[in-house]
């Protein structure tokens, strides 16, 4: 059964009146009393009816987006993208920006639920086993929810994303046909489910080529960035390989910067290759090889089961297994690589 705005006030001994506002954060109530009310409140797992709250406001055209950050340029053409496609079907789009912290994703979902949006698109925070409890909290009031580009562990959500592990297979293959065997493959420590695709696809590739993969040639940073690469790549130096594999492009350029000052040529030396394909990629002074994340597909899918689910009504029934529709990459040969 539901807890209520009634049943937190017996909890802590005042008037309902006074739990409201002490959990609203209005005026009237001293400081002992609303930390009473908040900590019955907690005991209780209390959620505040943000439907009977927000009724006079109802934003019956609105749809939220949470992405982790905009600094990034994949995540800021996601937005462009979205932006665009939301337009186009009638909704206005309601941001919300993370920084990868479940408290911010909390707060703006909560924000969504006040301003009564029809849906929401959840791009995932970019970070290890991420509390998304708040989540539960859509699901509350019935609000669809669509994952975008990621999921997250044990949602059952639908999710569009990119074949991860597809893309790095077809990369290294690629690699390996132009008889370069020696490949290093920089990663991130963070144990994302973005970085693990990756890496399996280009641990399938080896293997089926019957090359073996040492521990030594896989390198890990603390960020998928520009600076942990470049810093990174002193030590891929000494393996001596024949060519390196990123998981991002914004670690490729960071690598390719620290190959050009110690004086090593691309791709004459080494072979660098990335993934993504963000605008930049084609623009570098030596344009990148890479795999291409199809975004505007991934998003507009995206948008279409969403779209879908507020024409019907309502969210999806609970499925036993997520679905997950995977969007198939491309290989994108340039100026980095053999």
């Amino acid at each position: 059964m539901k807890v209520t705005i009634k049943d937190v006030a017996r909890e802590a001994k005042v008037s309902i009146a006074t739990a409201s506002m002490a959990i609203n954060n209005k005026k009237g109530v001293n400081a002992g009393t609303k930390d009473n009310v908040l900590k019955a409140a907690k005991k209780l797992s209390y959620v505040p009816n943000y439907s009977a709250r927000s009724l006079v406001t109802r934003d019956s055209k609105s749809i939220g987006l949470l992405v982790p950050e905009i600094v990034n340029p994949y995540y800021s053409a996601i937005v462009d993208i979205m932006t665009k496609l939301a337009e186009q079907k009638g909704y206005t789009l309601l941001l919300g920006i993370s920084n990868s912290k479940s408290q911010n994703e909390k707060e703006y979902v909560e924000t969504f639920i006040a301003r009564r949006v029809l849906g929401v698109i959840v791009v995932p925070m970019l970070c290890e086993h991420p509390n998304v409890d708040h989540l539960e909290l859509l699901r509350q009031e019935k609000i669809p929810m669509v994952f975008c580009t990621e999921t997250y562990e044990d949602c059952l959500e639908p999710c569009v994303m990119c074949d991860f592990i597809k893309g790095e297979y077809a990369m290294t293959r690629y690699l390996l046909e132009k008889k370069l065997e020696k490949i290093c493959f920089v990663s991130v420590k963070l144990d994302v489910n973005f970085a693990n695709l990756r890496l399996q696809g280009f641990l399938k590739a080896m293997q089926e080529a019957g090359l073996p993969v040492r521990d030594e040639d896989l390198f890990f940073t603390e960020e998928p960035k520009f600076q942990g690469a470049y810093e990174i790549t002193d030590q891929v130096l000494k393996r001596k390989p024949q060519a390196i594999v990123c998981i991002n492009d914004m670690m490729t350029l960071g690598i390719m910067k620290r190959l050009d000052e110690c004086h090593v040529k691309i791709p004459e030396d080494i072979s660098v290759a990335g993934f993504d394909d963000m605008m930049f990629a084609e623009l570098a002074q030596k344009p990148i090889t890479t795999i291409r994340q199809p975004l505007w597909d991934i998003c507009g899918q995206t948008m279409t089961l969403l779209d879908q689910e507020i024409k019907d009504g309502r969210p999806k029934m609970p499925a036993l297994e997520q679905e997950i529709i995977y969007v198939k990459p491309e290989l994108v040969i340039r100026n980095t690589t053999i």
